[in-house]
């Protein structure tokens, strides 16, 4: 009875491992890398280190990741390095890119409501905006370099801003300098 378990073991061991075989030989995952030249919804296309060029297809079920977190592929931009795992003309399994996100400038356009060491508020026509001042953000006024104390509620101002950063710059008319 021991043999016949061995045996038929070593059977089932032998049938399992000629199947995985088989199939590792019908899957040819490959990864390719390179700089992203284009993202549309069905591919990706790099520029290899070599200069070639590389098209991905991409699909529904392909894994995207940017920056190790997951992500939608139409976040993948142009001048991003990544890599694909992918059998050929299939589509990838994954793609993962490495990039900078870039905020994009934010111009607010305004009356300045209130204004403090640290936040400028603008009445836009969207509504209120509340703009964190830090110590790089550069004020002019009228055209002239001023403080963030130079400014007074009632004049127009323009602040330049990334996101929820703080401004950039502020360009302020108003009051007589």
């Amino acid at each position: 009875m021991r043999l016949r378990l061995s045996l038929l073991s070593v059977c089932l061991l032998g049938a399992l491992l000629a199947a995985g075989a088989a199939s590792a030989r019908n899957v040819n995952l490959v990864l390719d890398r390179g700089i992203v030249q284009s993202v549309s919804a069905t591919q990706v296309v790099l520029r290899a280190l070599d200069g070639s060029t590389i098209t991905i297809t991409v699909g529904p079920k392909t894994r995207v990741f940017l920056n190790e977190t997951p992500a939608p592929l139409s976040a993948i931009q142009p001048g991003y390095v990544a890599g694909a795992l992918h059998d050929g003309a299939r589509p990838a399994v994954y793609v993962r890119a490495v990039g900078r996100v870039v905020i994009p400038l934010m111009i607010d356009k305004g009356i300045i409501v209130s204004v403090s060491a640290t936040s400028l508020v603008l009445r836009t026509f969207a509504g209120p905006a509340t703009i964190t001042i830090g110590p790089a953000t550069t004020v002019t006024l009228n055209g002239e370099p001023a403080g963030i104390g130079d400014l007074r509620p009632g004049y127009i101002a323009e602040v330049a801003h990334r996101g929820s950063d703080p401004a950039l710059q502020i360009r302020a008319r108003g009051g007589r300098r």
